[in-house]
């Protein structure tokens, strides 16, 4: 009884070390800096090329359901086998073709499977999978987000059945459990995005605001001042535009919005800001562009405006636009040059409308 005793001592001090290992590596790993606006591969490569040497396995791979409250597909989003990126499609698991290891793994259990081809949760893979990838053992356990399995890491021996250790299926959620936060950090990384994305956006036509403009004009007017480059701006107003929501309504006059943004877009280079300032107000940062030039795409839009028919409930609404063309003044405070650019649209409102004026 006392040589069972010390064995049973000796067998979980090994488990205890072998975790407290796994357990600092780990931690290591996660505690490094990594870039989560790249690619699910990138982002995961270094858990899961751990995870490989830490349970010497030929394989990891990360897989994620497409939708985990309904899961109808697998995703495979990271595998220790890419070198970078996969071009795409990436290669998924439908639920239809293999029911059984789909419900095993939403249900949270881990798969350990000593012998994968004739282990019931693993063996819908053997003629399609393991066989030709000469795959014995499997060591599969769910990713868990706010209490539901989001996904799978996937570990996998070749060639002869294993006898997975508990500590080794302990390390195997470890890991799990790393490439969870990982994927957390860069959903908020996402939302972060978004939000930063939707706080310089205007709402109804897609355009960069007002908030926008001023932080990108500030920095471009540094720019054109340390290189002595010309900076134009076009201050747009909708002629009539209340007689417009009078007769059509507010979603006429939205409609009438939206394609007049498009309008802009395309009309303009890549690399010019166009700006809703808010109502029917537009404004359109014309980068390296010299007065002369700026009138000339003025006159442009002002044309491409007038043709515009824009349709809404059977009807054809035209409208036309007034114009104010300044020169950026870079050693002024923006909001000069945007003065000067309304009084211009003022001026040009004055001498009859669907008219173009540079500021003075």
């Amino acid at each position: 009884m006392a040589v069972d005793s010390k064995e049973n001592d000796d067998l979980s001090n090994h488990r205890h070390n072998e975790l407290t290992h796994v357990t600092q590596r780990l931690r290591r790993v996660l505690s490094k800096e990594v870039d989560v606006s790249v690619g699910h591969q990138q982002f995961l490569a270094d858990i899961i090329l751990e995870g490989k040497a830490l349970l010497d396995v030929s394989r990891v791979s990360v897989w994620l359901f497409d939708n985990a409250a309904n899961p109808t597909r697998l995703i495979n989003y990271a595998n220790t086998d890419w070198d970078g990126l996969i071009s795409s499609p990436l290669p998924e698991l439908q639920v239809t073709d293999y029911p059984i290891y789909f419900r095993t793994i939403v249900s949270g259990e881990t798969i350990s499977a000593r012998n994968a081809l004739t282990d019931s949760r693993t063996s819908e893979f053997k003629d399609g999978y393991l066989k030709p990838q000469q795959i014995a053992a499997l060591l599969d356990t769910a990713i868990f987000q706010n209490g539901l399995a989001i996904g799978v890491v996937c570990c996998e021996g070749r060639f002869h059945p294993r006898d997975w250790l508990s500590w080794e299926v302990v390390a195997a959620e470890l890991i799990a459990d790393c490439c969870s936060r990982r994927l957390l950090v860069h959903e908020l990384w996402q939302m972060q995005q978004q939000l930063t994305e939707m706080a310089f956006q205007d709402v109804l036509t897609g355009l960069k605001n007002r908030r926008y403009l001023m932080d990108y004009a500030k920095s471009e007017m540094s720019r054109h001042q340390r290189a002595d480059r010309p900076l134009s701006l076009l201050m747009i107003d909708l002629d009539r535009f209340k007689r417009i929501n009078d007769k059509y309504g507010h979603d006429g006059g939205d409609e009438v919005l939206k394609r007049f943004s498009d309008c802009c877009t395309n009309l303009v280079r890549a690399e010019d800001c166009v700006c809703r300032l808010g109502g029917e107000e537009f404004i359109i940062l014309l980068p390296e562009t010299e007065v002369a030039s700026a009138m000339n795409v003025a006159q442009r839009l002002r044309e491409e405006a007038a043709a515009l028919k824009v349709a809404y409930e059977g009807q054809e609404i035209s409208f036309t636009v007034s114009i104010g063309v300044a020169e950026v003044n870079l050693n002024m405070p923006f909001s000069k040059s945007l003065k000067a650019a309304d009084q211009a649209v003022y001026q040009a409102k004055a001498a009859g409308r669907d008219q173009i004026k540079l500021a003075l």
